[in-house]
């Protein structure tokens, strides 16, 4: 535990390609007010040193107003109201909303969102770089002594994708917090590029008059058309409490080869769909997907972009989980849905806390997990 440190500052010398990697990630968000970069996310960003690891950390305190990747109170009120729209039941929508109403309250006075995430990429999905998890004691303990009053989380995992950190945030006290239904695109699951749909999606995309830009293909110039068409999708289309990512956020990724972008760009040479893919260990997401919802449906943008996603994993032997929502569309192309937990660490906060805390996850692992395996969510 002597090699654990918490670094807040980006003057330092690191070694190998992950840790760099992370490094430059969140040097950003280190340096700068973190709202210049994701307008919906204020936190204090850190970097936990393992010595064998660097994992980007955000502390909270409360900012309720927060992107639910770094809010649990935005995950579980805001976000959650948004959700029950989807379930078409008016009876249903009305109990579940005086639920979370109640819990609201009950959040708030628990302070939930004073937490510790590690590991916090800050985007839909975080992804896991390859790191012995027998450490996991070792970092619970570390930041439990510099963090006494906070939670200590991480987000983002899923049994098909991190079964072993799952049984060992398990055997190290963790509770498993069920967030939402993911879909995981594996060829050892699914041969997903046979799919019925996923053959139309790519011939569509190969006939296309578009014409498909590489990362390098891509300009400073079309990072102001990239936020747009993420808002257009992310923000708009679902919601607001998705991260709002700004040019600053896109220049990083992409100047740094931080996220792998690809684009579709239009005679006129303006980009009109564009996506953004997140590669750890052998697993790929695409948090960064935008087209111009202006333009026909009829087009099919979002299923060449997707296709293009598809292709890249398949190609490159990458497991693609791409996140929650558009349950029909992803399942019809052949994702698997798997239910998503935070693994958080409460044992050492006041008992008022960790009452609050374990009826959250009773509530969400036994109301929650149904309607989204029943609903498709």
């Amino acid at each position: 535990m002597n090699n654990i440190q918490l670094i807040q500052n980006t003057d330092i010398s690191i070694e190998g390609k992950d840790r760099l990697y992370t490094l430059n990630y969140l040097r950003p968000f280190i340096k700068e007010d973190s709202q210049k970069i994701i307008v919906n996310v204020k936190t204090k960003a850190a970097l936990l040193d393992t010595g064998e690891n660097l994992f980007p950390v955000t502390i909270n305190f409360e900012e309720y107003e927060n992107s639910y990747v770094c809010s649990p109170y935005t995950a579980c009120v805001s976000y959650a109201k948004e959700e029950m729209s989807k379930l078409n039941n008016n009876l249903l929508e009305m109990l579940l909303s005086g639920i979370v109403n109640v819990l609201s309250l009950f959040l708030k006075k628990a302070t939930i969102n004073k937490i510790v995430s590690v590991n916090n990429w800050l985007l839909s999905t975080n992804l896991y770089a390859q790191w012995n998890e027998r450490n996991i004691p070792e970092i619970k303990t570390f930041l439990i002594q510099n963090f006494s009053d906070h939670a200590i989380m991480f987000r983002s995992l899923n049994r098909h994708s991190n079964p072993d950190l799952l049984d060992e945030f398990k055997d190290s006290g963790f509770i498993l917090v069920p967030s939402r239904q993911v879909y995981i695109f594996d060829m050892r699951l699914h041969n997903y590029l046979d799919r019925h749909n996923t053959q139309i999606d790519l011939k569509l995309l190969n006939k296309t008059k578009y014409k498909i830009v590489d990362h390098h293909d891509i300009t400073e110039d079309d990072y102001p058309r990239i936020v747009e068409l993420y808002n257009f999708l992310y923000l708009e289309k679902y919601s607001y409490h998705n991260p709002q990512f700004t040019r600053t956020c896109i220049a990083n990724w992409h100047q740094g080869k931080l996220l792998y972008m690809k684009g579709l760009r239009n005679a006129d040479g303006i980009l009109d769909g564009i996506i953004g893919c997140f590669e750890k260990n052998g697993i790929t997401s695409a948090p960064l997907v935008g087209y111009d919802t202006n333009i026909s449906r009829n087009i099919g943008l979002y299923r060449m972009l997707i296709a293009l996603i598809l292709q890249r994993a398949a190609e490159n032997d990458l497991v693609l989980n791409l996140s929650s929502g558009a349950a029909d569309f992803k399942r019809m192309r052949g994702g698997t849905p798997f239910i998503e937990y935070s693994a958080v660490y409460i044992r050492h906060l006041p008992l008022g806390k960790r009452i609050i805390w374990g009826v959250t996850n009773f509530l969400l692992t036994n109301v929650g997990v149904p309607l989204m395996k029943a609903f498709k969510l």
